[in-house]
């Protein structure tokens, strides 16, 4: 369709930044007087939005932006723009139904929004927002002057069942307003009221990056002295936006204290990109660690997180003098793609380089269900190998399984096997 045309073509200074549809109380009486759709200028000229256009797609001709007349809003609200369609610069307005100061309060949540002062009280040239909004509708704002367009509810893919509901009385909040009109870059809002009409977004800036000692791996995981170590951190964030503009710190806590002391410094490493709700491996080589057991601090240095608690942790580093042929670590691990202790480690080492290497895993019946290799020639004399939980069928049962390793080399064979428990 044309407008739909216009959408993909053209970009707005003009953003849909959030939309309640599903408002608090019955379907009926407050049922659409509270629906709202706010929007954002983030140019910086003031623009008229009275040649704009709002269009929820379905039969009904698009809505003409209208600006608020009705003075009994003021009793409420004594500090809103009204009697205007001219949206200032990085500012915010709200498109109200036009019966929302209606006196009948037989629905209960009569005006329920507190709304900032300053704000531009916005409406439409209908009784409703389009023909009334549904949790189902997405929108297109759009200037018939220069066709500038903004959406909400990616209103190009209709197979991606978006918008739904997020639930009763509680706006869908677009995350990053530089962003575009996508699934990832919109979000129920997390305010206790369950919107923010006219405001900053509660899901905006709601960073939260996370570590944890079970995310937290060596290689190898008990160290021989002389030998260096890589160390892998995974860095969570539970939050709503993307970022890469934080640190990690690595120190040893010599005194114990729990805190980073001048002499205790390691290494700061810069963070790499991770996503909302997702997680980001940063590895790093720690150099020849001198003999001993090391309380290793992992601090992520993250000034807008929002959630400090879970930003410190600590994983005891042991280097020795000697070491067998085979360690595992750790000895229960939880396979279910949550980012701790997915994976089996297996670190090995052998008394010269050029054998053939077996490493293989075993039920508690004596069944071999797994080759990690099997009878191959091996130029390492030390590494490590990670076991995911399943073989060639698929997801192995919970239980314990044996880790066996065997090689062969100029005429002698070395031997060795631990247990370990694979548990969901």
């Amino acid at each position: 369709m044309l407008f739909l045309l216009l959408f993909v073509v053209a970009d707005s200074p003009i953003l849909i930044t959030e939309v309640m549809s599903n408002v608090r109380g019955p379907e009926t009486s407050c049922g659409d007087r509270n629906e709202f759709v706010e929007i954002y200028n983030e140019s910086t000229d003031a623009i008229d939005l009275a040649a704009y256009r709002i269009w929820d797609f379905d039969d009904a001709p698009p809505d003409e932006i209208c600006p608020w007349t009705n003075d009994s809003i003021l009793l409420k609200y004594p500090a809103v723009r009204m009697n205007s369609t001219l949206i200032q610069p990085n500012t915010y307005a709200l498109i109200l139904d036009s019966e929302y100061c209606s006196p009948d309060t037989s629905g209960g949540y009569w005006q329920p929004y507190v709304i900032p002062d300053s704000t531009l009280i916005l409406t439409t040239d209908e009784t409703t927002i389009c023909d009334g909004l549904t949790t189902t509708d997405p929108l297109i704002l759009y200037s018939t002057v220069d066709f500038c367009t903004t959406s909400f509810g990616t209103p190009y893919d209709s197979l991606d069942n978006f918008p739904n509901d997020p639930g009763d009385g509680v706006s869908w909040e677009r995350v990053d307003v530089s962003q575009p009109d996508e699934i990832s870059n919109w979000h129920p809002s997390i305010d206790t009221s369950g919107c923010t009409p006219g405001r900053e977004n509660s899901v905006s800036g709601a960073y939260d990056l996370a570590i944890d000692s079970q995310s937290i791996y060596f290689a190898p995981a008990v160290a021989t002295v002389g030998e260096n170590v890589q160390i892998e951190v995974f860095v969570r964030n539970n939050g709503l936006s993307g970022t890469s503009d934080y640190q990690l710190v690595v120190f040893d806590d010599f005194n114990a204290d729990s805190s980073l002391d001048d002499d205790e410094l390691i290494t700061e490493r810069t963070g790499d990109w991770v996503n909302a709700l997702d997680s980001v491996a940063l590895i790093w080589t720690y150099e020849h660690p001198a003999q001993g057991s090391h309380s290793l601090g992992f601090k992520i240095e993250y000034p807008p997180d929002v959630d400090l608690s879970n930003n410190l942790a600590f994983k005891t580093l042991r280097v020795i003098g000697e070491i067998g042929e085979l360690a595992l670590s750790p000895r229960i691990f939880t396979p279910d793609d949550d980012g701790v202790n997915d994976r089996l480690q297996i670190d090995y080492r052998l008394p010269e380089a050029g054998g053939r290497l077996t490493v293989s895993i075993f039920d508690m019946r004596g069944i071999r269900v797994h080759d990690i290799c099997r009878n191959e020639g091996w130029t390492l004399e030390q590494g490590t190998f990670y076991w995911d939980g399943r073989s060639s069928q698929g997801d192995m049962p919970i239980g314990m399984y044996i880790v066996y390793l065997e090689y062969r080399y100029s005429d002698k064979v070395t031997k060795a096997k631990k247990t370990a428990v694979l548990a969901r």
